[in-house]
């Protein structure tokens, strides 16, 4: 299983215009990818049923942003606040990591 590329402009419009359940998709797929590429023992759809749980989703985007930390090569404490304050520029920074180690 490889990572897929995707267009980061692409992530956050299909999130606005299907309200949402695109980015529901696009997490479950990012963190099986991450998941995969540094061989943790996580579940990625315990992480997006946890997305839905108050308090859980604190802690499981916590996670995410260590391994999107990881791939982004920035702090992963950084990637956490933005996910906080300002999600979309945090789908963004995410996916153009994860499309640095896409196969083409």
């Amino acid at each position: 299983m490889g990572i897929k590329k995707r267009d980061p402009l692409f992530v956050i419009i299909a999130s606005v215009i299907t309200l949402g359940i695109y980015l529901i998709y696009w997490f479950y797929q990012t963190s099986k990818e991450m998941i995969t590429m540094y061989k943790t023992d996580s579940s990625p759809i315990l992480w997006t049923i946890g997305l839905f749980i108050p308090l859980v989703n604190i802690y499981i985007i916590w996670k995410y942003s260590e391994l999107g930390g990881k791939v982004t090569k920035r702090d992963n404490i950084l990637i956490f606040l933005v996910w906080l304050v300002f999600f979309p520029v945090a789908m963004w920074l995410t996916q153009e990591g994860l499309n640095k180690h896409a196969s083409e």
